[in-house]
């Protein structure tokens, strides 16, 4: 039964956080319920841990349906995301001191480089976000604090739901493309401040993001 929880929990969330189930969307137990094969209450408990992500908003007697995009929720969870990702990117590089260990990282590095742009030849929006995690992944790897990137995936569902919702407007892949090789430059030569500074710009993009996708998606966020 814990297993069955888990589970739902997992398959729920990738379904909010990739647009599967839309902002706004009603989420009917039952039907949910049916499609998984599984009995009503590990939907309800998954439905609960959701809410307290901001994921789902639960209303006693009423119904679930899935959280509208809040910006104040938004910009909470990329913070967080900022803050913690220049202070791995420091440690990364030290830890990348010796240059033929930096040459074999950032060679993987320009490899998933490559898969995102064959993911944006094939209008894959959803494997070009997971190629883009997969890169800021690796740092944290690097960085030996796996279960800080843990930690944060966790907790910023609503910030990977609007980068989703981002990449489906136009230029914005491109954007991304040439500010990842540009952090990889940057990596490649063991330039921390010049590697922080081009991160910093590059996760900070979204803030001014936020409001064009509030215009082209109204029935997305919050008033």
């Amino acid at each position: 039964m814990a297993e069955s929880k888990v589970s739902v929990y997992y398959m729920l969330r990738r379904s909010i956080t990739n647009l599967v189930y839309a902002p706004g969307q009603v989420l009917d137990i039952n039907s949910i319920s049916d499609e998984l094969g599984v009995s009503r209450s590990p939907v309800r408990d998954a439905l609960l841990r959701l809410a307290s992500e901001k994921l789902v908003n639960v209303f006693p007697q009423k119904g679930t349906r899935v959280s509208l995009l809040n910006r104040n929720i938004i910009y909470q969870e990329r913070f967080m995301r900022i803050t913690l990702e220049l202070g791995i990117l420091e440690q990364c590089l030290k830890n990348l001191s010796d240059p033929e260990k930096r040459h074999a990282f950032v060679t993987k590095l320009k490899g998933l480089l490559l898969a995102q742009h064959a993911s944006v030849l094939d209008n894959d929006k959803i494997a070009f976000l997971k190629y883009d995690d997969d890169m800021h992944h690796l740092l944290y790897t690097q960085a030996e604090c796996e279960w800080i990137w843990e930690t944060l995936v966790s907790k910023t569902g609503n910030d990977h739901r609007v980068r989703l919702l981002s990449y489906k407007t136009s230029g914005i892949s491109e954007k991304v493309k040439v500010e990842h090789k540009e952090l990889i430059d940057a990596i490649s030569i063991g330039d921390i401040e010049l590697a922080k500074k081009l991160d910093r710009n590059h996760l900070e993009r979204l803030y001014d993001e936020i409001n064009v996708l509030r215009e082209s998606f109204p029935e997305y966020f919050e008033k």
